[in-house]
């Protein structure tokens, strides 16, 4: 029994890796722009954008999918999903083909995020839960840092090297082959004479989505536009800003390590310091000279966005009765990518009206700093609110 659940966590564990994978091409995406001149940096830009946007229904579908489909199936339906989705682009010309292939990528990411969390929910329980669902957002950042500091390494060789990254999927395809269990679902039968609970969406639940939407479309100017930055700044290349983003992941595992320490610690100030870390990285990153300054900055980021990103979803599963918390956790995953997917038509004209000609990434990532640092004081007034009533 315990070799097989240990066999189920390798496949999770595996899947969790390929679950950041959207921004797997964020750190080439100056040298993608470099070879197609004739698109702005908004239009390239898309390439994040357009799989968070699909990512949006599909995990609405996958939910009903999961009552007549086993996870397994599902699962190498998304890799499936992944790998031509994230490889075709390597042998394409065209950059609306490529386009659409992303948002082929972006299923398969959907996939995979809404089935990893619910194999955890379906194979463990108590605190071994709580420490595969742990595990499960580590390997999700170590994913992302192989992913941008591998491609952003192949950028520097040609600009669709970057895709052959996905093909770290492979990987995932024959761990989910091997290690998962083929569990067809099974319609749980109704406790006869049981009334069913009645969910209800608060006013409350709907004011931490807009807050979510802030968070994830502010965090998304870094995947967006560091390498632009770099760029702009001449301080790196690709192969750099694949360099930062690891940074940024090797900020969000140590936080891993850290984060119950620091959350016992400041209690109900916990979020408001995690934002207002996220500003001062973002200050870092656009006022330092040379690229060390920028890793330092990646580095904080992570630290930060990983305080941030599980309490907002915690403050959303708290703002509802108990039977809508999935609905409530559905919606906040679905307002996530939208805010990723909003991100540069929000903050590129902003930067572009504010900013320096010739410095609009520097300006967005101040931006990005102002955003942080309001919503920062916002939580730490509401803490501070919370403590006198408490």
């Amino acid at each position: 029994m315990l070799k097989s659940k240990g066999k189920i966590q390798v496949g999770i564990y595996t899947i969790a890796i390929l679950m950041m994978g959207v921004v797997g091409i964020a750190s080439s995406l100056s040298v993608i722009g470099a070879h197609f001149p004739d698109l702005s940096q908004t239009e390239v830009q898309n390439l994040m954008s357009i799989p968070c946007i699909v990512i949006i229904p599909v995990t609405l579908i996958v939910g009903k999918l999961m009552q007549v489909m086993s996870k397994k199936l599902l699962s190498l339906i998304g890799i499936v999903l992944f790998l031509i989705g994230g490889l075709a682009p390597a042998f394409c010309s065209s950059f609306v083909i490529i386009e659409v292939l992303r948002g082929v990528f972006g299923a398969g990411v959907g996939v995979l995020q809404v089935v990893s969390t619910a194999l955890v929910a379906e194979n463990f329980d108590g605190p071994m839960r709580d420490k595969v669902q742990g595990n499960l957002q580590a390997f999700q950042m170590f994913g992302c840092a192989i992913m941008t500091f591998v491609g952003g390494w192949l950028a520097t060789f040609s600009w669709n090297g970057v895709f052959y990254v996905h093909l770290i999927a492979v990987v995932t395809l024959v761990c989910v082959v091997v290690c998962l269990p083929n569990v067809k679902p099974v319609a749980a039968a109704k406790e006869a004479g049981a009334p069913a609970e009645k969910g209800k969406l608060t006013g409350k639940m709907w004011v931490w989505m807009v807050v979510a939407f802030f968070v994830f479309c502010t965090g998304q100017v870094f995947s967006n536009a560091n390498a632009f930055l770099l760029t702009e700044k001449g301080i790196g290349d690709s192969a750099a800003s694949g360099t930062g983003m690891a940074f940024f992941c090797i900020g969000g595992i140590l936080m891993g390590f850290l984060y119950g320490k620091m959350a016992s610690a400041l209690k109900r100030y916990t979020m408001g310091v995690g934002f207002l870390v996220m500003a001062l990285s973002y200050v870092v990153m656009a006022v330092g000279p040379s690229i060390i300054f920028f890793y330092i900055g990646c580095l904080i980021l992570g630290l930060g966005m990983s305080v941030v990103m599980p309490n907002v979803f915690l403050e959303v599963g708290n703002s509802v009765p108990p039977a809508s918390v999935g609905m409530a956790l559905s919606i906040a995953t679905c307002i996530q990518n939208f805010g990723q997917f909003c991100s540069p038509y929000i903050f590129n004209p902003i930067s572009a009206a504010v900013g320096a000609e010739g410095m609009t990434n520097v300006a967005a990532f101040y931006v990005a700093a102002c955003v942080g640092a309001l919503l920062g004081i916002a939580m730490l007034v509401k803490g501070a609110v919370e403590g006198k009533k408490a």
